[in-house]
């Protein structure tokens, strides 16, 4: 095995027990906790916001139909009274027709002004909902933020041991191979690197069991860390001793 790879390898190794910690610490109950906490917290004046700004145009179109809507009874109530002094048919007849218009425009109206009234009090329920939300996670936040502080600390002397000697050995691998891995462990693919046993003669990635062609296959024979195409892992080769 060529010194470069041989140093990556390693590096993964020490990697591999530093994300075992990482694991450990993110699925415990107690950062799942602190983390349900900590994403409602961070949305929810923007949430308690948009619903401020719904109840408002909510209360405004109310308003504003409740002042149609009395308009709409008070000129009701004037063509009613106007009957009493029709003196021809067609003058009842038409009048009764402004009527018929009138009350159907009241229903109208009458059915907005509820479907509105329906609508605020449903803000209001989701507002005060969201409110007492925010009081418990916040509760959540407060218990659960310094457990998790403690948690990481006492994992603290392990991580620094770990970070340091990875950190040692960044500097002694070759500086483009070593950008590949940390891309790939920021986009939590792990592990990264594989070894394929050529002696086995087999032309597929290791990870993803994707085919290579066999340019790749002599670029590894030469001692080369290739990239896959598709899972985008590192991969060299080896034969294994007979």
């Amino acid at each position: 095995m060529q010194e470069n790879t041989k140093l990556i390898v390693e590096y993964q190794e020490l990697d591999k027990n530093l994300k075992a910690i990482e694991d450990e610490l993110n699925g415990s109950e107690v950062a799942k906790k602190y983390l349900v906490a900590r994403k409602f917290l961070s949305t929810v004046k923007e949430s308690l916001s948009d619903l401020d700004k719904k109840a408002q145009v909510a209360t405004d179109s109310y308003n504003a139909s409740v002042k149609e809507l009395e308009s709409l009874v008070s000129s009701a109530k004037e063509l009613e009274s106007s009957l009493d002094g029709c003196e021809t048919e067609e003058e009842i007849e038409y009048l009764k027709k402004k009527y018929q218009d009138a009350s159907a425009k009241i229903s109208l109206a009458e059915q907005k002004v509820n479907a509105l009234s329906k609508e605020m009090a449903d803000l209001y329920n989701e507002y005060r909902k969201l409110g007492q939300q925010n009081k418990v996670m916040k509760e959540q936040y407060d218990e659960f933020a310094p457990k998790l502080d403690e948690l990481k600390n006492s994992k603290k002397d392990e991580v620094q041991k770990l970070r340091a000697e990875l950190k040692a050995l960044e500097g002694k691998i070759d500086k483009t191979l070593m950008e590949k891995y940390l891309t790939r462990r920021k986009d939590k693919k792990f592990p990264i690197v594989f070894g394929l046993d050529l002696s086995k003669k087999l032309n597929y990635c290791p990870f993803c069991a994707t085919s290579m062609p066999m340019t790749f296959m002599e670029e590894l024979s030469s001692g080369e860390i290739k990239e896959c195409e598709s899972c985008h892992r590192l991969i060299y080769g080896f034969e294994s001793k007979k």
